[in-house]
């Protein structure tokens, strides 16, 4: 393993005080995880929700160029909020950084507990030297998109939308879940690979209910337990028009 790493290291923010990276590159790929909006060298929260937000961009850029790119190879984010109500928000410095739909980083909004004052957090990976390339199925919506970039494929969290109607297919969480997969098919035909590319599921729902049923679907789709990609079960927060959200990542 180690003789495929040609290149490692930290990124640690410009003050000589401050002692916790932001970030690390392996080879042309960067990594930042919990990232939060606050004064890197006191550890102040910057503000309120859009403040911290903004700042968390600001350091997000700076791992980038630090790591030799810029913000156009940031290919996927997860932030974390601790609030329902603080989902939305996020999106309007989000949105005003990425203003073209055609061309961001996939981008989800999950909930958790974070440290006092501390109002999101942001994981973030992206390539360096890369170009997103946004992947789309008809008739199906998505405010954040799948995302080609290199030979790499991320999604953003799927449903079971029916790709003739777009709307969620009834028959509840193993329903939606079947014809997740059926998309994560067609979006990655469409990427230019099949799902033996598939190297991580992580799937959804709102408590642990969902667990069993989704994991059946997810052996029959997946027989071979040496060759299906892992497969992660969380709980965390699903829309309501819906039983399960899904995502997965692909090397092409």
């Amino acid at each position: 393993m180690a003789k495929d790493i040609k290149q490692l290291f930290e990124v640690y923010p410009s003050q000589a005080q401050a002692t916790i990276p932001v970030g690390v590159r392996i080879n042309d790929m960067v990594f930042a995880n919990g990232l939060a909006g606050i004064d890197l060298l006191t550890g102040e929260p910057a503000g309120d929700l859009q403040a911290q937000m903004t700042k968390i961009l600001e350091h997000l850029q700076w791992l980038m160029e630090k790591a030799g790119g810029n913000m156009d190879n940031v290919v996927r984010c997860a932030a974390y909020v601790t609030t329902m109500a603080d989902r939305e928000p996020i999106y309007t410095p989000w949105e005003a950084l990425y203003p073209d739909p055609a061309d961001r980083p996939g981008l989800k909004a999950l909930l958790a507990e974070l440290p006092a004052g501390h109002l999101v957090h942001l994981d973030a990976i992206g390539i360096i030297g890369g170009k997103r390339q946004r992947i789309d199925l008809p008739n199906i919506t998505a405010r954040d998109p799948a995302v080609k970039m290199g030979n790499w494929f991320f999604t953003s969290r799927c449903h079971g939308n029916d790709q003739t109607t777009g709307k969620i297919v009834e028959g509840g969480i193993e329903a939606e879940t079947r014809q997740t997969f059926e998309n994560f098919s067609a979006l990655l035909k469409r990427a230019g690979g099949t799902e033996d590319n598939i190297l991580q599921i992580n799937m959804f729902g709102r408590d642990d209910s969902y667990k069993e049923i989704a994991w059946k679907v997810f052996e029959e789709r997946f027989p071979d337990p040496e060759n299906r990609p892992a497969c992660h079960q969380l709980v965390n927060v699903v829309s309501e028009s819906m039983q399960i959200s899904i995502e997965m990542m692909a090397a092409l």
